[in-house]
């Protein structure tokens, strides 16, 4: 029921616009928009299902007007031909079954399809390459003609195809679009070189921001408001002027004090050593006038006991002398005891000596 729907309605509406019914000059030009309304609708092979070969308009053609108005994909004056683009038509000899015209068209060399309208390379497109009759996908592409896509960088896959996000165009929604600027494509990043008022990743802002400032896309001073510019500018000048002499005296000073604090370290260095040294020399003085004055209690007290030394000396000398004066008469006798023994014994030790020699 489905399929005889359209067969009947078509019927119906031919049968309303036979040249019986209706001649050329009544002819109402929305009938005819809705004549090839429906007519464009139709495949080839619908259209064949359709011919008549008693009916003035062969292929599911329409007569109207004086005329067939024919179904997409046939022409000629009574529809008998397709509309081949490239190609020759077959014309009443097609049929599906045959082997030598189951084409609706004969295409010339290097076009293809039903109606020789695509050349295979071109069916590809860039996407691909046409080997055995078919599509050889490159990349994330896939389909007959690779039309559909598996990756999507800037936005979301429908279907096969990739919805890109506002700013992004491309099949794999790749290449930005900028609204100020050029694509960044020496660095092969998804962002643009924006011009020096523009910023973002497609300039779709203003650099920079502030009440003086107009709005994107103009980022520029506004012109009223001028004076006002100047007058701060001039205010931030003056301002850095007396920042710069504060820093100025600022550094004067600390270098001053620098310099003074490094003197004063140095007079206090010195004066430290001068009292150092000082320090050194009196416990030098101190120490030799200790030794010296050691040394000369040593020597009184040495010339103290040499000198009692000297005094019992005398004494025991006079003692001797006055005891060697009472005993000197019995000392000189003995002494001539003594010697006259002496010589007594030289006397007997020489006089045997003599007797031997005179033997």
């Amino acid at each position: 029921m489905h399929c005889l729907r359209p067969v009947l309605q078509l019927v119906l509406l031919f049968l309303f616009l036979t040249p019986s019914s209706i001649k050329a000059n009544d002819l109402d030009e929305s009938v005819l928009s809705d004549v090839h309304r429906i007519l464009q609708k139709r495949s080839i092979l619908d259209n064949v299902a359709l011919d008549d070969p008693r009916a003035p308009c062969r292929n599911g053609g329409i007569f109207a007007g004086g005329i067939c108005h024919c179904i997409k994909g046939q022409t000629g004056d009574h529809c008998e031909h397709f509309e081949c683009v490239k190609g020759l038509s077959v014309g009443f000899r097609f049929d599906p079954e045959s082997l030598l015209f189951n084409e609706p068209c004969i295409c010339e060399q290097g076009w293809k399809g039903e109606m020789c309208d695509y050349q295979p390379a071109e069916k590809c497109g860039n996407k691909g390459e046409w080997k055995k009759d078919r599509c050889e996908c490159v990349g994330s592409y896939f389909g007959s003609e690779c039309q559909y896509t598996s990756k999507c960088v800037e936005g979301f896959l429908r279907n096969g195809r990739c919805i890109c996000d506002v700013g992004f165009e491309g099949d794999y929604c790749n290449k930005i679009i900028c609204v100020y600027g050029t694509p960044d494509l020496k660095n092969r990043t998804l962002s643009c070189d924006c011009p020096e008022k523009f910023a973002g990743r497609r300039c779709e802002k203003c650099k920079k921001h502030g009440p003086l400032l107009e709005p994107f896309p103009h980022c520029e001073l506004d012109p009223s408001k001028k004076k006002h510019i100047e007058k701060a500018a001039e205010h931030r000048a003056k301002v850095k002027r007396g920042i710069r002499r504060r820093i100025q005296i600022i550094c004067i000073c600390v270098v001053a004090l620098s310099v003074v604090a490094f003197f004063v370290c140095v007079g206090r260095c010195v004066h430290k050593n001068a009292i150092t040294a000082k320090n050194l020399r009196n416990r030098e003085d101190t120490a030799e006038r200790h030794r010296l004055l050691t040394n000369h209690v040593r020597l009184q007290k040495f010339e103290e006991t040499v000198a009692q030394e000297n005094t019992e000396n005398t004494e025991a000398a006079r003692a001797e002398e006055r005891h060697r004066r009472k005993s000197e008469p019995a000392v000189l006798k003995l002494n001539v005891r003594q010697k006259d023994k002496k010589d007594k014994i030289k006397l007997d030790t020489k006089a045997p000596v003599t007797r031997k020699d005179t033997r």
